[in-house]
């Protein structure tokens, strides 16, 4: 809108410096009044509008609309939206449209973009959490609200196994920081990294969070649960609690998102019911097994059972 004011106001002066040139020829004549316009460019014959550059910038950059059409991101996002539009319309002047792997890949996009906004449809379908629902998941996450913590945190990451793990981790509880454990990590030829992190006790899982309560700052503690070995050593710990009043507009939002997910995934559910999903051959082994109809081997077969719910 700000951006459609300002051609507006260029079309309406652009108006009265013509009047004046014409040194009152029009005199007793009406001026046309100038009129809103939400074209942004013209690519041969086609309009480009603000509210396709508005979709560009919201995607692009991540922007809510124009700002006004001195912004530089704005003049870039335009030139980029031109620029798709010249290859487009070359595009369909040769019949690239036509070519199976460009008619493939043009199904694909249409069939995600409507599987979207039937997601969107479903999500914003549902209620909004109720009050006391959301009050009761302030109570039962202490440590993301009313006792939220911050650990201050030296990490020393290893991708290392065999030898130098087995020598170095028997060894562990005698290294007081970081440095000194990643250079005997390092002393039996494996790369070690040492990085600086502060975690909130709301991304952690609880029983981490009861294990880093009280820890002394000299003694590490292993935290890697995959193939890389990652060992702490908490350097402080600051309590940041979150009010009730500052915590309720985001429990709100994050019920909500949860609902969504939930009704977008029971319409799944029943879809597959009600549905004929077939897997053929070998990819048979990929049927939920608690779905209503699954296939092995071509062959349709029904297995009992309910879906479980979504995480």
């Amino acid at each position: 809108m700000v951006f459609a004011g300002l051609l507006v106001q260029g079309c309406a002066e652009a108006d009265s410096s013509a009047a004046a040139v014409a040194g009152g020829q029009n005199a007793g004549q009406e001026t046309p009044s100038a009129k809103a316009t939400q074209v942004a460019a013209r690519v041969n014959s086609e309009e480009l509008t603000v509210h396709q550059l508005n979709e560009r910038l919201a995607a692009w950059t991540g922007a809510a609309g124009i700002s006004g059409a001195e912004d530089p991101t704005v003049g870039r996002s335009l030139n980029r939206l031109i620029e798709l539009t010249l290859l487009r319309q070359e595009a369909e002047a040769q019949g690239l449209a036509s070519k199976p792997e460009v008619m493939r890949q043009l199904l694909a996009a249409r069939s995600e973009v409507l599987a979207r906004a039937m997601a969107q449809q479903l999500g914003d379908e549902g209620p909004s959490p109720a009050p006391q629902e959301v009050r009761r998941y302030f109570d039962e996450h202490p440590e993301a609200f009313s006792r939220r913590q911050v650990f201050l945190v030296q990490e020393v990451r290893s991708a290392a196994e065999g030898s130098a793990l087995d020598k170095a981790l028997p060894r562990l509880s005698e290294f007081r920081n970081a440095q000194a454990f990643a250079r005997a990590l390092e002393r039996e030829g494996a790369r070690a990294e040492v990085v600086h992190l502060q975690v909130s006790s709301d991304q952690l899982p609880l029983k981490h969070v009861a294990r880093l309560k009280g820890l002394p700052p000299e003694q590490p503690i292993r935290m890697d649960e995959g193939p890389v070995l990652r060992v702490w050593w908490v350097q402080a710990s600051v309590d940041q609690p979150i009010e009730w009043e500052r915590a309720q507009g985001v429990i709100e939002r994050l019920l909500s998102s949860q609902m969504r997910a939930e009704r977008v995934r029971r319409e799944i559910d029943r879809l597959r019911n009600q549905g004929s999903v077939e897997y053929v051959g070998d990819f048979a082994r990929w049927s939920p097994p608690t779905a209503s109809k699954t296939s092995t081997s071509g062959e349709s077969a029904q297995a009992n059972g309910t879906n479980a719910p979504a995480r």
